[in-house]
């Protein structure tokens, strides 16, 4: 067919767009194959062009393609074979925080609970309440404990780019207190204790309430109602039926409506036949110069009262203390009774018998020399001659304090005139010194590593120790006398102290109201080493102490070598009345033993003492430590002891001619088989108003308080 000429630059011009067309869609399929790794020939020829009659100038432009697709191809398969793709384009937009839940904008609840989230998954989150730091969080946020006011929470969150949102989510609301319902229920008043039906005018009572905090309000019979604590006490109540009434008031006012109650009956009591017992609690020394006397005494029944009389006078009313003046030389007597609220009359009055005696002077030649002062007495006693007396003049002094070491017989210091000087205190050094017929307040110390030491017929009334014989663990000393001294207490702790000596010789003296004030104290006490100790002819009496109490205390300390105390003789004594009240600032102590051995021990010998007056507080007691035991030469023989007892094995001791109210064992103990032992509670003493306990026959002390010379 023939065409026009415009019809045939048509068909050119068509043809060319075609050519374009097929070159294009060759480029793409070829490299959408070369990403793929396929074979791009292979691709190419299957999708060749059909050649037309006038396909000439396209079969020609179908080869161009080729050459470029395989340059193409070769250009993005050289190298690894993968191609590389451009970098995305940085993020920069940070992500939204939103808050999904929380609590409510008005609340009581002390703690709370907030979910929130990001626009953009993976987000991290920070959180802060009120003023506080943004810290690290996840969602839920949980608080706990907050404060009663406003709180705001704030969270942000940061993208996965480090996108922080610069807008964080914010929540706030408000705690409120929580207001209690109010309190109108009153409580409920309970009494837990009271009295029932006696003769005590006394009552507690003891109540408590449903509520705690409450207050009470009390009243007794007819009386009103005022305020009072639990437990509440009455006295002198009179004799009658009795009722208590309590009631509660809570912390809001509410008053219990129904009070408690508990009523009783005080009873009259049965009528008073008793009469009370009177006791002489202090009075004069048994044996002294002085013309003048004090009493002081009391009765077993408060509101009683007394009457007195001395010697043969007759009974007179009278209070204590009760005071003497210008008595006669001589023996006296002085007793007092007690009369009770109810009349009833003390049919055995209390009594104490004492000696006045001629006061003593000394002649001027007995004097090697007089001082009237403390530094001439011991510069005139460090430079006298052995034999020699230095005299104080009469008067009040510091402590004198000797020091000199002499030969046999030694120095002595001693008053002009016998209890007319008085020193404060005195301490002895040295060797071969004697102490002797002063008065002395404050106690008398033999220094460690003294010898031959005698403190002689002084009055001593106080100190730590009336006298402290080598106050030491570690230093001898050796042949120390205590004769013939008043010790009256009370005294710091014991009355005679001695710790480590070769002899100690402890004679004929007065020890008095020596009293346990939780010091452990004795009237004699040596604890620690030594040996041949004498205690003889010694009138204990009126105390609250361990009268003798003798223990070897090295046994239990490894440190300080000891052993057994050996030659311990107890001869002649005299042990009575050991329950005098317990020394300041004791209200109450138990009763101590008034004489107690602790083994083990050798040579022990007890002879005609006597330990009587308080029944079965009257006791000797025989103990022992550790696993020596004691020695087979231990003799009692002629003792009058009302209670002998012992929990140590004193089977190797022989008991002879002793007479006892009871003879005991404790804790294992065992006594061997006396021997013409006398069993009797009750004996015929020649007086027991003065003291005198003399008996009949070979048995208990041989001598009365009133026949021997006490201090000064």
């Amino acid at each position: 067919m023939r065409t026009s000429h415009g019809t045939r630059r048509a068909h050119k011009t068509l043809l060319v767009w075609g050519a374009v067309i097929l070159l294009l869609a060759a480029l793409g399929t070829a490299t959408a194959f070369a990403w793929g790794g396929g074979n791009l020939l292979r691709v190419s020829h299957a999708k060749k062009t059909h050649r037309t009659k006038r396909g000439a100038s396209l079969g020609t432009a179908t080869r161009v393609s080729r050459l470029r697709v395989r340059r193409h191809h070769e250009e993005f398969t050289s190298g690894e074979g993968i191609p590389t793709p451009p970098p995305p384009p940085p993020d920069t937009t940070p992500p939204e925080t939103t808050i999904t839940s929380g609590p409510a904008s008005s609340t009581t609840a002390a703690s709370a609970s907030l979910a929130f989230g990001s626009s953009e998954a993976g987000s991290s989150f920070e959180c802060k309440l009120d003023a506080g730091s943004y810290a690290a969080c996840t969602s839920p946020k949980s608080y706990s404990g907050l404060s009663v006011g406003s709180h705001t929470f704030s969270v942000r969150a940061k993208d996965a780019a480090g996108n922080v949102d610069a807008t964080p989510a914010t929540r706030s609301w408000t705690i409120n207190a929580v207001t209690p319902p109010l309190d109108t229920t009153p409580p409920e008043t309970t009494i837990t204790s009271g009295p029932g039906a006696s003769t005590d005018t006394s009552a507690t009572i003891a109540f408590i309430a449903s509520e705690a905090g409450s207050s009470f309000e009390c009243k007794l019979d007819a009386g009103n109602y005022v305020a009072c604590t639990s437990a509440k006490f009455y006295s002198g109540l009179t004799v009658n039926s009795h009722t208590f009434s309590v009631r509660a008031k809570d912390a809001a006012g509410n008053v219990d409506a129904t009070p408690a109650t508990w009523s009783w009956i005080t009873e009259a009591p049965p009528a008073d036949t008793t009469p009370p017992e009177t006791m002489i609690t202090n009075g004069p020394a048994s044996s002294t110069t002085a013309t003048a006397a004090d009493f002081a005494f009391g009765s077993s029944e408060s509101g009683s009262s007394f009457e007195c009389k001395l010697d043969a006078g007759s009974y007179a009313a009278c209070t204590s203390p009760k005071s003497y003046s210008g008595l006669s030389v001589g023996s006296h007597a002085f007793s007092v009774r007690a009369t009770d609220v109810a009349g009833n009359l003390d049919t055995t009055p209390a009594s104490q018998g004492w000696t006045i005696e001629e006061e003593a002077t000394v002649p001027p030649s007995e004097c090697t020399t007089t001082v009237a002062s403390v530094s001439a007495a011991q510069s005139a006693v460090s430079s006298a001659a052995v034999g020699s007396t230095v005299c104080l003049a009469n008067g009040k002094y510091g402590k004198v304090a000797l020091n000199a070491s002499k030969a046999a017989p030694g120095v002595t210091l001693r008053a002009q005139n016998p209890g007319q000087a008085t020193i404060e205190s005195a301490s002895l050094q040295g060797s071969h010194l004697t102490l002797a017929r002063f008065v002395i307040p404050n106690g008398v110390v033999i220094a460690p590593g003294a010898n031959a030491m005698t403190v002689e017929h002084n009055r001593i009334t106080g100190g730590g120790e009336g006298v402290d014989a080598c106050p030491t663990e570690r230093t001898w000393c050796a042949e120390m006398r205590i004769i013939g001294n008043q010790l009256i207490g009370p005294f710091g702790e014991d009355a005679i102290h001695a710790n480590r000596y070769h002899g100690l010789y402890v004679e004929g003296n007065e020890i008095t109201q020596v009293r346990e004030n939780g010091n452990h104290s004795d009237c004699l006490q040596t604890v620690w080493r030594g040996d041949h100790i004498v205690f003889r002819r010694n009138y204990l009496h009126d105390n609250r102490c361990q009268g003798f109490f003798v223990k070897d205390q090295t046994l239990s300390t490894a440190e300080i070598p000891g052993g057994p105390v050996e030659g311990i003789t107890v001869e002649d004594n005299l042990f009575v009345r050991n329950k005098e009240p317990c020394g300041a600032p004791l209200s109450s102590c138990g009763q101590p033993m008034y004489f107690q051995p602790v083994g083990p021990y050798t040579g022990f010998v007890m002879k005609r003492n006597t330990i009587w007056g308080d029944g079965m507080d009257s006791i000797a007691a025989f103990r022992g430590e550790g696993s020596g035991g004691i020695g087979s030469d231990t003799l009692l023989e002629g003792n009058v002891i009302y209670r002998l007892w012992t929990d140590w094995n004193m089977t190797p001791a022989t008991l002879r001619n002793n007479t006892v109210c009871s003879r005991e064992t404790g804790g294992g103990g065992s006594w061997s088989n006396p021997i013409g032992e006398t069993k009797a509670c009750s004996l015929s003493f020649a007086n027991t108003a003065v003291d005198d306990y003399r008996l009949s026959g070979e048995r208990g002390v041989d001598w009365a308080p009133s026949e021997v010379h006490y201090g000064p």
